[in-house]
């Protein structure tokens, strides 16, 4: 496990010490969490309502909700 600031997560992707990208990022307050497959094909992300239709309507992200996280 690894503590830091969001802004800072894509250094962790090339440690040469990991045999693989982090699997979980989560918010120090617990308010979402972030799940990839290690070798990143999909990810996953919980968190409010907002947060998630922010990522649906962003035009540079590929997103969709899955069926049985429909609200």
């Amino acid at each position: 496990m690894r503590a830091g600031r969001l802004g800072d997560a894509e250094m962790l992707y090339d440690l040469s010490e990991a045999d693989f990208s982090p699997s979980n990022l989560w918010a120090d307050d617990r308010s979402w969490v972030l799940c990839t497959d290690y070798d990143l094909w999909a990810t996953k992300v919980v968190g409010s309502p907002a947060l998630i239709n922010a990522l649906l309507n962003d035009s540079e992200i590929e997103a969709l909700r899955l069926p049985w996280a429909h609200v």
